[in-house]
């Protein structure tokens, strides 16, 4: 009797363990679906594929919609859902859809993980500069469409300033498009309707630094690009073939980029004459090459004020080319960094607009695409020069002693910038040439134009 019993209680607890196992068996089924169900975008590692539905032509009218895509949702999806931004964009900014789905897909995979794009709705690496450079966009989406801060504009790798915050991804989509129009490095990629040629024309014009970019743009547009052919289309079906003035852009919106006030900058329509150039008298008097480092100027550096009269012939004075010491007036990205003198003056020296791509010592690389030559050793007044990255830093040469001394001016270090508690501000600095040569010291200038002249 206790024997079958014993088997009937056995039997009993078979059974119940049998159907928790079943139970077991389909939540992890269940689990499992939802999680690889959750993995198809967004912000896992799937997200960088560029497998995609197919893109075939939208009739949606939702692309004007500002709420962001689901972090789960397909590139197509987002496409679609952002249809009428990306055919805008060409319209404000003549940068074809179709590139620029790729470019994002290089920079941010379209992830709701990288702050950049989830939070700040920056469609890739777009580093702030000042309203003045948006001002399609803000018409379209508002005054509050482009900011120079809010969550996800932290760059984070030294390279100075931060990634431009939009409000949402149309505006994001189309300010990126408008900031491209407005860097003159990247003028081969307005009105270009072809996309791999657009894309090429980024990488030629130093967007990155990675020497493997224009390889992995031109990867991306045939693999996912393509698909958005019918976009460019659309967009070209609307706004032509030209849809952006670009001579306009380059004469008229120096100070615009640089955000200056329209009174502090001079037109620019003189750049072919010999009127502009920079003469020996300007912003300084000293004929570069010649003079010896004054034996009184004897310290590390020098604030502005605290400059000795004997240096003050061999300097170029930022505030006369439409600096502000303390700013804002002049100023590109207003971070502090080595790399926002560089760009601020270099621009007004120059005849560029807008910001560059590179930490400190990979700005002369960077400036070498503006100018159209290669790196320099030699120093030159006016020359962008880098270090190397042990010492990371960029500035301006003022000027250039018989010796090879020289005098340059700088952001970011005890007595200017970030380093000295004061952004938007500068100091000058002797280096001399064997300093020069164990930081690694390298040069960028043109090979047949003068810097422009001071204004008095």
């Amino acid at each position: 009797m206790k024997k079958l019993v014993k088997l009937k209680l056995y039997l009993a607890l078979g059974v119940i363990l049998f159907k928790v196992s079943i139970i077991l068996l389909l939540l992890i089924a269940v689990v499992g679906s939802l999680s690889n169900s959750s993995s198809s975008g967004g912000g896992s590692g799937n997200a960088c594929s560029t497998q995609v539905e197919d893109a075939s032509d939208s009739d949606s009218d939702s692309g004007s919609s500002n709420k962001a895509s689901s972090g789960n949702a397909s590139i197509d999806s987002f496409v679609k859902e952002h249809e009428e931004a990306y055919i805008e964009s060409w319209g404000a900014g003549g940068f074809l859809p179709s590139a620029s789905i790729a470019q994002t897909m290089a920079e941010v995979s379209f992830s709701q993980s990288v702050p950049s794009f989830g939070q700040a709705h920056n469609m890739g690496g777009v580093k702030w500069t000042s309203t003045a450079t948006y001002p399609k966009t803000i018409e379209k989406y508002g005054s509050d469409a482009v900011s120079g801060g809010g969550p996800g504009t932290n760059v984070g790798d030294n390279t100075g300033g931060g990634y431009t915050y939009f409000k949402d991804f149309d505006a994001g989509i189309v300010g990126k498009a408008e900031f491209m129009s407005r860097q003159s490095l990247y003028n081969k990629a307005i009105n270009n309707t072809d996309g791999k040629s657009t894309l090429d024309a980024i990488a030629d014009g130093g967007w990155a630094t990675d020497p493997s970019y224009k390889t992995k743009l031109e990867e991306l547009y045939d693999s996912l690009g393509t698909k958005y052919k019918w976009l460019d289309e659309k967009a070209i079906a609307k706004y032509g073939e030209k849809p952006v003035d670009i001579d306009k852009l380059n004469k008229g919106t120096s100070a615009a980029s640089n955000g200056s006030s329209d009174d502090s900058t001079d037109s620019d329509s003189s750049d072919d004459s010999g009127s502009d150039s920079c003469s020996d008298s300007d912003s300084g008097g000293a004929t570069d090459g010649s003079g010896t480092v004054p034996s009184d100027a004897t310290a590390w550096g020098y604030k502005p004020d605290e400059l000795p009269d004997s240096l003050k012939s061999f300097i170029i004075d930022p505030s006369k080319y439409g600096l502000k010491y303390g700013g804002p007036d002049g100023w590109v990205e207003h971070s502090g960094q080595c790399v926002d003198l560089t760009e601020s003056l270099g621009n007004a020296l120059w005849g560029h607009t807008g910001g560059t791509t590179g930490n400190g010592d990979q700005q002369a690389q960077a400036w070498t695409a503006f100018f159209g030559n290669g790196l320099k050793n030699s120093p030159k007044k006016g020359a962008i020069f880098s270090t190397n990255l042990a010492n990371n830093h960029t500035g301006i040469v003022c000027h250039v002693f018989e010796n090879g001394d020289i005098l340059i001016v700088e952001q970011n270090t005890p007595l200017s910038g970030v380093g000295g508690g004061h952004i938007d501000t500068w100091n000058y600095r002797v280096v001399n040439k064997q300093s020069q040569s164990d930081m690694g010291f390298v040069y960028a200038y043109p090979d047949d134009k003068e810097m422009k002249a001071a204004k008095e």
